[in-house]
């Protein structure tokens, strides 16, 4: 006796069509979602460890301006242009700044003096020489441009190349601490309202990473620096960091 045999019928295969179709449907979405936090949260992680790098490594730089070997500051002779710069040192300045980038130099004393240099050029050490450093953000020579953190500097007469140290840094701000010694108070500066850069007791660094990967955020990011909001032109992630660098000049 043969048995009959029974098959799905057209309904059943449609039913299990359409369920199979949801599954992977449902799961192709949660793949995609996956990978949008991963790249959301590789992003967020490149910025922190870059942001890290930038404001440490600035501080151990900034920490040795004007520092010379009797500690006068007398061996600092004025300079025009620093480093293609438009800022200028006067006789004896060892600081000076923009709102949007600052130089400062130094006098070699020992070895150890390079140990926490901010720039990758090595230098060699020539006891007495003085060392002038530029830092500031410009756009690098890619298609599309990519904002760039530089360090440049000069040892002696020998001025190195410009170095590109993080890219995707969107704004670098400064603002500067003074304190008079005249009315022995201290007071947050532009600078443009800096009268004497011997009174510069503490430098604020504002620097505002954006993520490498567009169209991560739904909406345009605003972000605020000194009380200023800006609004994004993609759809990037941008994040705002900030440290304060004591300088250690004679003068505070």
């Amino acid at each position: 006796m043969i048995k009959k045999q029974n098959g799905l019928t057209l309904i059943e295969l449609m039913i299990g069509m359409t369920l199979g179709l949801t599954l992977v449907a449902g799961i192709t979405q949660i793949f995609i979602q996956l990978q949008k936090n991963f790249t959301l949260q590789r992003n967020l992680s490149d910025m922190m460890d870059d942001a890290t790098f930038i404001l440490d490594t600035l501080t151990k730089g900034i920490y040795q301006a004007g520092y010379s070997e009797d500690g006068k500051y007398t061996a600092f002779a004025a300079d025009s242009n620093v480093l293609s710069s438009t800022l200028n040192f006067a006789q004896n300045e060892y600081i000076h700044g923009s709102d949007s980038e600052f130089i400062y130099r130094f006098q070699l004393s020992d070895s150890l003096d390079l140990n926490n240099f901010i720039c990758n050029s090595p230098l060699t050490y020539n006891k007495g020489d003085v060392v002038a450093v530029r830092i500031y953000k410009d756009l690098d020579s890619s298609t599309p441009k990519v904002p760039v953190f530089y360090c440049k500097v000069k040892q002696g007469s020998i001025i190195k190349n410009a170095e590109p140290l993080v890219s995707e840094v969107e704004k670098l701000v400064f603002e500067f601490g003074i304190h008079d010694k005249t009315t022995n108070t201290f007071y947050y500066a532009n600078a443009a309202d800096v009268a004497n850069w011997t009174n510069v007791a503490t430098v604020k660094m504002y620097i505002v990473l954006r993520s490498a990967d567009d169209k991560l955020t739904r909406s345009k990011v605003t972000y605020n620096v000194k009380g200023v909001t800006y609004t994004a032109t993609d759809n990037r992630l941008y994040k705002v960091f900030s440290k304060t660098v004591y300088l250690r000049g004679a003068n505070h």
